[in-house]
């Protein structure tokens, strides 16, 4: 995909890097991964910090705050890998998607994938 292409965004396949929820992600989808959208896969634990985006919802006129959070305890994953920076949030860190919030935890905590909740509109 071409990065100076305008964001498009589509509400179908969860597992795309182009579906709406996933504007800010940076990172592998946990869906790929026997996770989902809003839960970490088995084994796996939450970061407890998260890097915010503002993503447009295609279907409806509103955008939505999502809270991204790294699921923490296994190698990376290497499925659904994505780099999104369409409605990164705060606009004055615009590199705070690309940390790896597994820190602080038990073994290391290695990266494995992201979940992309949404925390409001």
């Amino acid at each position: 995909v071409d990065p100076r292409a305008k964001w498009q965004p589509q509400d179908n396949d969860i597992q795309a890097c182009d579906y709406w929820r996933h504007c800010s992600i940076a990172g592998n989808i946990c869906d790929c991964s026997a996770g989902s959208l809003t839960s970490c896969p088995p084994g796996t634990l939450v970061a407890s910090g998260s890097w915010v985006g503002s993503c447009y919802n295609p279907p409806d006129p509103n955008k939505y705050i999502t809270a991204y959070r790294d699921c923490c305890g296994y190698n990376v994953s290497g499925r659904c890998a994505c780099l999104n920076t369409e409605g990164e949030l705060p606009v004055y860190n615009k590199d705070a998607n690309d940390i790896i919030w597994c820190f602080g935890g038990e073994d290391g905590m290695t990266y494995h994938c992201s979940i992309s909740p949404v925390s409001g509109a």
